[in-house]
């Protein structure tokens, strides 16, 4: 008896040994107890996984904007007035607010023997970006510019008297229909040069068609002056805006919408994820209304 108390007694190092092996067993038996199969995500969570993908993917392409005009508000201002850019002068140059570089590159083109035949010509030297010729586009100022042929340069028959007393023929100004229009019939409305007419269709494309005139003035580089003079040339035809499902379109395509911000897309995705559908323009408006101003042109643009 004493033998078999001798062979069941511990010290203290194999009892601490015991114990930490106890609750290391102890443990693994309430984990495998405790463990459940990985449940899969319903229908309702993958719609919410799939809104705050679209929420995150939105606000990374809203900071992408905004660093891109930060870039673009950088660059310095340039302060247009009519110029011809086959005599223009250094001092011109720099009123107009071009840099060096873009001057020198102008007055070496036109000592190489070239000429600006057309506005766009301008576009096509390297120093001059879309952003800077969208601006100068409107001021250029081109009187006729004969193309010499390299062949018969020296052969160039004089005009008669009647060719020279025969009155400039003026091309009329077209009457267009802001939804149908197409660029190169815009380029022929005064002070509409190619990139403002890109702007106009793209914009037009965003909107979903235009149902005022005035929201001309909402186009990029849309100032005063070119509304005044393009506005007796175009009119709005029958056709009907494209219209948003409000309660059904995804998150790019209303924020995607010119008269809708981001915050008031991510209350209209909370609102119809959490409280229901939108039912008619009164709500929307009350619900958005906080989270920027309300374009009341917007009813057009949805359904409910």
């Amino acid at each position: 008896m004493e033998e078999l108390r001798k062979f069941l007694s511990f010290n203290k190092g194999e009892r601490i040994a015991i114990i930490t092996i106890l609750a290391v067993v102890l443990l693994l038996v309430l984990a495998c107890v405790l463990h459940r199969p990985r449940v899969s995500l319903d229908e309702a969570s993958l719609r919410n996984l799939d809104s705050l993908l679209a929420l995150r993917n939105a606000a990374i392409e809203e900071q992408q904007q905004n660093a891109t005009q930060n870039v673009v508000q950088q660059v310095m201002e340039l302060t247009p007035f009519p110029f011809n850019p086959n005599t223009m002068t250094e001092e011109e140059g720099r009123r107009i607010g071009l840099t060096d570089r873009q001057i020198r590159n102008i007055i070496n083109y036109r000592d190489k023997g070239g000429k600006f035949y057309s506005k766009s010509d301008l576009a096509k030297l390297y120093t001059i970006t879309e952003e800077d010729f969208a601006q100068l586009e409107p001021f250029i100022v081109l009187p006729e510019v004969a193309r010499r042929s390299t062949s018969n340069a020296d052969s160039e028959k004089k005009p008669t008297q009647l060719e020279e007393a025969k009155p400039e023929e003026k091309k009329a100004i077209p009457i267009v229909d802001l939804n149908t229009v197409d660029s190169l019939t815009l380029v022929e409305l005064p002070q509409i040069g190619p990139y403002t007419a890109l702007r106009i269709i793209e914009f037009r494309e965003k909107l979903g068609g235009f149902v005022d005139k005035e929201q001309l003035r909402d186009v990029k580089g849309m100032d005063e002056a070119r509304f005044s003079a393009i506005e007796p040339y175009i009119h709005l035809g029958e056709t009907e805006t494209r219209k948003i499902d409000i309660n059904r379109a995804d998150f790019k395509t209303l924020v995607h919408h010119p008269y809708l911000n981001y915050e008031q897309v991510k209350r209209i995705f909370n609102q119809r994820e959490k409280r229901g559908m939108i039912k008619n323009w009164g709500q929307l408006e009350a619900l958005i209304k906080d989270d920027g101003e309300v374009n009341p042109l917007l009813e057009h643009y949805v359904k409910f």
